[in-house]
């Protein structure tokens, strides 16, 4: 990965910039798959429409509340540890959805996924801005959201052919999605990710003018 004088990677495709499109994608496919069948989804448990609304307003607690704090944290050590944490809570909250049986039970499912997301957020927006090279940023910033909306898009999609089989069956790809993300985003990213991390050792120039993975 080729860096400039500001130790930043000087091209638009460079493994940090990969890997959090990646997590990002990942994130947004279960987002998808949230926003399409959810309400459903409660609703064939039993669950009435005061507690879907419930579930939508408990999502949110963790965001605003964790969020925050996870950001300061991973300024301070890093953003490796918290997107492996976020993506995986995230995808064991796609496969634990599917063993409901009273909708009660989506209420402590849905605070911990939004937590995982809650974690994983300001790590991924970490790693994609350090990877984001000057005079890039805003078409980093583009191909980031762009690859989220492309995520979303294609899980809704196939999120209703999926429901019409079986309920459950669009979880179950949701969190493989998450999970094959997680590891493609250690695979591109994770080395780069370590030694962007504070207390890192930093590289020698003249060794990462040679790495040209990026």
């Amino acid at each position: 990965m080729l860096r400039g004088e500001t130790g930043r990677p000087s091209r638009l495709r460079n493994p940090l910039l990969e890997s959090g499109i990646v997590a990002h994608f990942a994130d947004n496919f279960g987002a998808g798959v949230y926003d399409t069948i959810w309400s459903l989804y409660l609703t064939s448990k039993g669950a009435t429409l005061g507690l879907v609304s419930l579930t939508f307003t408990m999502f949110a607690v963790p965001v605003l509340v964790v969020g925050p704090f996870t950001g300061r944290v991973v300024d301070r050590r890093g953003a490796l540890p918290f997107l492996v944490v976020g993506l995986i809570m995230i995808g064991s909250a796609a496969f634990l959805y599917t063993l409901i049986g009273d909708p009660v039970w989506a209420v402590p499912l849905i605070l911990f996924d939004a937590t995982g997301f809650a974690i994983l957020s300001p790590a991924v927006y970490a790693v994609v801005g350090r990877g984001s090279p000057d005079g890039r940023t805003s078409t980093a910033q583009g191909i980031f959201g762009a690859a989220g909306t492309l995520g979303f898009v294609l899980s809704a999609l196939v999120t209703g052919t999926l429901a019409g089989i079986d309920l459950r069956y669009p979880f179950y790809l949701f969190g493989t999605v998450v999970f094959v993300g997680l590891g493609l985003t250690l695979l591109i990213g994770g080395r780069a990710i370590r030694a962007t991390e504070p207390g890192a050792v930093p590289v020698e120039p003249a060794v990462a003018s040679a790495d040209l993975a990026g």
